[in-house]
């Protein structure tokens, strides 16, 4: 058979020649080893064989797709070497915390260091006998046993949504088997350094950076953020929808308005104790509040909600943007390959910025710039404000932690609040659905919806926007005073219909199809959800539209 390679050069290999194979006579085109194949645009494992005629390329380890695998290809031989050593505990994938992996152990089964160790030198000999990772293509229908959670008893099946012929990935490492979303790396001699930890109900599993294998930073232990992480968790319980499969099963039973009123009752009341919060004056005059969080968090709305829940209080807020400070695109800085970097803090007019803090807060009258992400420029439009006695200002922005916005700011005078989309949702108990793909997502229609952007512009910027979430963003959560989770567990039912249309424009001879492949399949498996339910004030139409704060956005 013939094979179109990286480049579209024509070579010939044997019928039923795998790709782990191919992939060494193109490993010197890759800095880094080569992890996943890509056939006609898909990404696969290469433990797979392609067909006559098919284009092939390849990813390796330092790519999305690439470490994914690798994180996957570690979980497996944590579940292999907990079910050959202690086969009694249960566990379950919950969430990452940077460059780890909290698996919880449902059960309550505590584990010593001592069984710790004895777990990961299992773990060692199979990376050292480079153990391989076999994979099998089974239909549907056959793969309910591999996918079904066993830890909930979802009435609705995960796969019910996928069509009829749709072929299903399940790999085998020793006598173990499992399904996993993505692809899984050939043999686990590619895994290298890693630690196991116990934390709190569970087991932290530590690896290395992407392009930094060998290397284990020192732990730093991020309690707020596990705090809010196990919040989700105990709402996803509260609701009964922990799972993909149990929000189908909201949805084909027609009671989609029940989950979408519980979560929005769920925020409504959190924003309502924060604002509480910000009204007690016993200890802290507060006069600042500072909202920060990755792209697409909602922290626009989740602003503008705040500020209500304060009237009520008897606050007059005073909210500001602070991407209305952005620099004007011909100022903006750029990255090394000549785009501009709207993730740096420099992208911002810090001398503007606080020089209208400053005059706020010493009462005077201040015109708040808007920033017209179209055109690029600063405009006026006569937004001007006074602080006045009973004003609070509320900031919020991807750098509102950052203390070179308020370093002149009493720490008594301000409030830090940090909020991310942080799903609770699982497709089965090794398998979750990544806070990131849901960020993609809302950002992927929002641009469509309000910024003249393309899914294929939205999904080649992403890894800068990512870049700057590492280097910006997220070391400064734990700084915040209070976090917020902005995720609707009902959500990914509704980006689903706005999302789906714009994924199916990218072709496949695009890089950036490989991704939109990817969560095409993780929206196949969800049923599509009405939205006429969702009330105008919701976080999630600051991406779908109809928002009550449109003006705003």
């Amino acid at each position: 058979m013939y094979i179109y390679g990286p480049g579209g050069e024509k070579r010939s290999y044997a019928d039923r020649t795998p790709l782990v194979e191919m992939a060494k006579d193109f490993q010197s085109q890759y800095q880094a080893p080569i992890a996943v194949g890509v056939v006609n645009g898909e990404a696969v494992p290469l433990q797979l064989c392609p067909h006559n005629g098919d284009r092939v390329g390849f990813l390796d380890l330092d790519s999305a797709e690439g470490y994914k695998a690798y994180i996957s290809t570690f979980l497996f031989a944590l579940i292999t070497a907990m079910k050959k050593l202690r086969p009694e505990v249960r566990l379950e994938v919950e969430n990452t915390f940077g460059n780890a992996l909290f698996c919880d152990i449902k059960n309550r089964i505590v584990l010593s260091k001592y069984d710790l160790a004895d777990v990961t030198g299992f773990m060692e000999q199979m990376i050292r006998e480079r153990v391989p990772v076999e994979v099998t293509q089974i239909a549907k229908d056959d793969a309910w046993p591999y996918v079904k959670p066993r830890f909930y008893e979802d009435q609705a099946p995960l796969l019910a949504a996928l069509p009829a012929d749709y072929k299903i990935n399940i790999y085998q490492l020793g006598r173990e088997n499992a399904y996993f979303v993505g692809p899984l790396l050939p043999d686990l001699g590619y895994l290298k350094k890693f630690e196991l930890l116990r934390m709190g109900p569970g087991i932290l599993l530590r690896y290395g950076k992407r392009g930094q294998y060998n290397h284990l930073k020192p732990f730093k232990e991020r309690q707020k953020l596990a705090s809010v992480y196990a919040q989700a968790e105990k709402m996803g319980q509260v609701m009964h929808c922990p799972t993909v499969a149990a929000l189908n099963q909201y949805i084909t039973r027609g009671d989609s308005r029940g989950i979408i009123q519980m979560c929005e009752a769920q925020h409504e009341k959190k924003i309502a104790q924060i604002a509480d919060v910000i009204a007690d004056q016993e200890d802290r005059d507060i006069k600042l509040v500072l909202i920060a969080g990755p792209s697409s968090s909602g922290k626009t709305t989740f602003a503008q909600r705040l500020a209500v829940q304060m009237r009520v209080n008897g606050l007059r807020p005073i909210p500001i943007s602070l991407d209305n400070y952005f620099k004007e695109r011909k100022d903006t800085p750029l990255l090394p390959d000549g785009s501009y970097d709207y993730e740096s803090i420099n992208a911002l007019d810090l001398d503007l910025f606080n020089y209208d803090l400053e005059q706020l807060l010493k009462g005077k009258t201040v015109e708040i710039p808007h920033y017209s992400f179209k055109s690029g420029k600063r405009e006026f439009r006569g937004q001007k404000e006074q602080l006045g006695s009973d004003g609070v200002l509320v900031v919020e922005g991807i750098h509102g932690l950052n203390e070179k916005l308020s370093s002149h700011v009493s720490a008594k005078h301000k409030l830090k609040i940090y909020i991310s989309a942080l799903t609770p949702l699982s497709f089965d108990d090794y398998n979750r659905i990544p806070t990131t793909d849901m960020r993609l997502l809302r950002r992927m229609v929002r641009d469509s919806q309000f910024r003249s952007h393309n899914a294929l512009q939205t999904l080649q910027n992403w890894p800068k926007v990512r870049a700057g979430e590492e280097k910006y963003i997220f070391p400064f959560s734990e700084e915040a005073d209070i976090m917020f989770n902005t995720t609707l567990i009902y959500e990914l039912a509704v980006l689903k219909k706005y999302a789906q249309p714009l994924l199916a424009k990218i072709t496949p001879d695009k890089p950036e199809y490989t991704v939109a492949k990817n969560l095409m399949d993780m929206l196949s498996i969800v049923e599509s959800i009405d939205d006429e339910a969702i009330p105008n004030n919701s976080i999630i139409r600051e991406f779908i539209g109809h928002s009550i704060f449109g003006d705003l956005l």
